[in-house]
């Protein structure tokens, strides 16, 4: 969420190509360092966890993991965006309309995988229908 607010927020308040092509690269790093790891670990080991507890088959479990695939998607194709815009920033250093199209994309992707996010959260720590 932090990376992603500071892209965004960058975006918005400077016109400047190269401030916004730095920022993006980091966020890219920030996506493979924390986020990819993080997603892995988090889902192995909920896996084994509930595995462990006897609950692969329980609703809980389906809503978990059928929230944490949709949430997935979202974020693997605002990764693929903001690679794509990347590449863009690069090879025509300049903001174009298809990177303004990128961008919305990116930030209406980022709405429900963050509230998707939060959701499982919260199915986490208070696990409804359990």
């Amino acid at each position: 969420m932090g990376s992603a607010f500071y892209l965004y927020f960058i975006y918005k308040r400077s016109s400047q190509t190269k401030i916004i092509k730095e920022v993006l690269k980091l966020v890219i790093v920030a996506d493979y360092i924390f986020t990819t790891p993080s997603v892995a670990i988090q889902l192995i080991t909920g896996i084994w966890l509930s595995y462990i507890m006897g609950i692969l088959s329980s609703k809980w479990f389906v809503v978990v993991i059928i929230s944490s695939i949709i949430i997935f998607g979202l974020w693997v194709r605002a990764v693929y965006l903001q690679i794509n815009m990347k590449k863009q920033l690069e090879n025509q250093d300049e903001i174009t309309p298809q990177f303004h199209k990128m961008m919305k994309e990116w930030f209406f992707l980022g709405v429900p995988a963050f509230l998707g996010s939060i959701f499982l959260f919260y199915l986490m720590v208070y696990k409804p229908f359990f």
